[in-house]
């Protein structure tokens, strides 16, 4: 059995959701910065390690934006939330239900 957040909490998300992504790319492309900065590695290590970072960021992208519907964003939510995108205040503008949706999902990776 599935279950539909509420519509305010789906239209607040949609709301924030292109800041979300910015945030998070703006994360991502510092972390990149920081790798590229390191002296102590060989330029080839730097491309090795920022095409690890590229590869796994864009599945965090993917995980927490790509196909975000109503339907599944209580999922979406919940990783957004394990991946830092999410943040308090974002998730104090959720309905009390979907709050203690993420709760518990998040005591699932907290055990």
């Amino acid at each position: 059995m599935s279950w539909n957040p509420p519509e305010r909490d789906w239209k607040y998300i949609r709301s924030v959701s292109d800041d979300l992504l910015e945030d998070l790319c703006g994360r991502i492309n510092r972390e990149c910065l920081s790798i590229l900065k390191k002296n102590s590695a060989s330029e080839h290590d730097k491309y090795l390690a920022l095409y690890q970072h590229v590869k796994k960021s864009d599945r965090i992208v993917a995980d927490c934006f790509n196909d975000l519907k109503r339907s599944n964003l209580i999922m979406k939510l919940a990783v957004m939330q394990y991946h830092g995108v999410l943040k308090a205040e974002h998730i104090e503008r959720l309905s009390p239900e979907t709050q203690k949706k993420l709760e518990a999902l998040k005591s699932l990776n907290n055990p």
